[in-house]
């Protein structure tokens, strides 16, 4: 048997990635608090400042707080027995003045998700919807996208 003197070598590697985890985590926590609604704001009014831009061909065509989104056409649908309701995403890039476009990639915060999800134009038209949520953004989903597939907390909508 050693005489102990390697073994705490061995053991550094393992705290360090510990550590490691551990301040991943946090900052994950606390970035999602900063997000989270702080209890004290209301929907409309979040604690910060959460905007959406829809962007095309890198410009950035018009920038929606969510006040701007709710001044739009609002539609909803019931999924898995939950009333999503906010604008549809053609609505949206309709109002941008977004034309012309093949593709439209909706981009996310990817705190909960993948944050990303392209759609093609035919896709678009079909009811996509953005979703007010709890936390003072907004969510894509739709009815036939899989659920894994929504992106939350909607950062850019880049239309191609």
């Amino acid at each position: 048997m050693p005489d102990g003197g390697s073994r705490p070598r061995r053991v550094w590697p393992v705290l360090l990635a510990a550590a490691a985890i551990a301040a991943v985590v946090i900052a994950a926590w606390v970035l999602q608090a900063s997000v989270s609604d702080g209890g004290e704001s209301s929907k409309d009014d979040p604690p910060w400042s959460y905007s959406i831009k829809v962007e095309q061909g890198g410009e950035v065509l018009r920038e929606y707080d969510l006040a701007a989104l709710r001044a739009l056409r609002q539609t909803s649908v019931v999924i898995d027995g939950k009333e999503q309701e906010g604008p549809l995403l053609k609505t949206v890039l309709e109002d941008a003045g977004a034309k012309n476009s093949r593709t439209v990639e909706i981009r996310g915060a990817a705190i909960r998700d993948p944050g990303r999800l392209t759609l093609t134009a035919a896709q678009v038209k079909r009811d996509v919807q953005l979703d007010f949520s709890d936390r003072g953004t907004v969510k894509l989903c739709s009815a036939w996208l899989e659920r894994r597939e929504w992106v939350r907390d909607v950062l850019t909508i880049a239309a191609e």
